[in-house]
């Protein structure tokens, strides 16, 4: 994102459309000098550097009386920007705002680019790359869960562990290199392989599971997934559509209706969800019927909660796999043919009378909402950091095994530096144009 940071650049900061209070952003090293240039302050010129808050009139070109605005102005360096920052709090009508940005721009501001002021946020050091990714994922949060996310990563709950690793493997690394440095010097205390090798296990463990939570999380809608799945004929899309209150699966007796999956919008107790239906667990018996095992299990593979459907007339399945990173509930369909069985957390429903289909939209309500804490981060960051995780693991993989294979410190080293690197573009220790180019175009301008 080749922009010069010295520039001042100004944005309406305030949401499209018509409101009470509108504001125009500034911050550059002219920002304070372009923003009270006209401005006629109620008690007086004063030339502070401190932060402070003005009220006044702003003498605006082609308007014939000046503006009633309130100025906030902070001075370098502990502001957002780490720069001189103002904002212009006026009559949020559009076409006011305009000439509020028009009288800045005309003296010698220059207009922002997308996320430009989260960008130089970013630059000043103020914040790191994850934080960036925040602040737009506060800004498209649609849930409670998803803001709730955005706004513990803001605070650096993602950054935070991260850079512990870093520096933990930064001082394993400066070891290594004194060993390869100093091989010959008696004094030299080289560091415990076996033990070494463990404690790069464990750090490849941790970023493992930070990876397996990001996978997955990249969906634009940034819903979470609920999937059906079960045998043949045991009622799924039945219970897709009930759930929903439309007819949007075709139900059969026959077996082996459904061949593809399909996905809609549902409300479970006021939390909004992707419920997904599949084609029954079964043995492929032609390709049609592999293409349908194949697209249920990738919809498994990206579920955040499954149903598990079982019914009494329903033939039995093979063993469905557990995986405590995508929790199940098991459901008994057709509860009004026959009657369920009597096994803990077991939610018996009847897709023909209704019963149970409240106790399932709680239960995956609150399943989805307890691991929201735990799982859910910003889509922009999911997206973009799982390969840098998935790298970083495989190469602490790589070098605990080199240890225990007894294989050289340089070797060792190699993989570390890899590893430091990978980890160093999750939070923008290593960055390129190219990449702030394609975060920050996301956001909007004044952001």
């Amino acid at each position: 994102m080749p922009l010069d940071p010295s520039d001042t650049i100004a944005a309406i900061a305030s949401p499209s459309g018509p409101a009470l209070r509108g504001l125009v952003r500034l911050t550059g090293p002219e920002a304070w000098s372009i923003a009270l240039d006209g401005f006629e302050g109620e008690d007086g010129p004063r030339s502070s550097t401190r932060a402070e808050r003005r009220t006044g009139r702003l003498r605006l070109d082609g308007l014939r009386r000046p503006l009633p605005v309130a100025l906030s102005l902070w001075p370098e360096p502990r502001t957002y920007t780490g720069q001189p920052l103002v904002e212009i709090h006026a009559t949020g009508s559009p076409p006011l705002l305009r000439q509020v940005l028009g009288h800045c721009l005309a003296r010698g501001a220059r207009l922002a680019e997308p996320g430009e002021f989260t960008l130089r946020a970013f630059l000043s050091g103020r914040i790191d790359l994850t934080q960036s990714e925040a602040v737009l994922g506060v800004i498209d949060a649609r849930t409670p869960a998803q803001l709730d996310a955005a706004l513990r990563q803001l605070a650096g709950g993602l950054a935070s562990p991260i850079e512990a690793l870093r520096d933990r493997l930064a001082d394993v690394l400066a070891h290594l290199e004194a060993n390869l440095d100093f091989a010959e010097e008696p004094d030299v205390d080289p560091l415990g392989a076996r033990a070494l090798a463990d404690s790069l296990d464990e750090a490849a463990d941790e970023v493992r599971r930070l990876a397996d939570q990001l996978r997955g999380r990249d969906r634009p809608e940034g819903r979470p997934r609920v999937v059906l799945i079960g045998p043949p004929n045991a009622g799924k899309s039945r219970l897709f559509n009930a759930l929903l209150g439309l007819d949007r699966a075709i139900v059969s007796p026959v077996a082996g209706t459904t061949r593809d999956y399909l996905e809609a919008a549902c409300d479970c107790d006021g939390l909004a969800v992707d419920l997904v239906d599949t084609a029954g667990i079964e043995e492929a018996r032609g390709p049609i019927e592999g293409r349908a095992q194949e697209a249920r299990d990738s919809q498994s593979d990206l579920a955040d909660l499954r149903l598990e459907c079982r019914a009494g007339d329903a033939p039995a399945p093979g063993a469905i796999g557990r995986d405590p990173d995508r929790p199940t509930i098991a459901v008994w369909t057709k509860a009004d043919v026959s009657a369920a069985p009597e096994i803990d957390g077991l939610i018996a429903t009847s897709a023909s009378t209704g019963e149970g289909l409240d106790a399932l939209r709680r239960a995956i309500a609150d399943a989805i909402r307890s691991r929201a804490v735990e799982s859910d981060l910003p889509a922009g960051t999911a997206a973009r950091c799982g390969e840098s995780l998935a790298r970083a693991g495989q190469s602490l993989g790589a070098a605990a095994e080199t240890l225990r294979l007894q294989g050289g410190d340089e070797l060792v080293a190699v993989d570390l530096r890899q590893a430091l690197d990978d980890l160093g573009r999750v939070v923008g220790a290593v960055v390129t144009d190219d990449l702030l180019d394609r975060i920050f175009r996301r956001f909007c301008i004044g952001k």
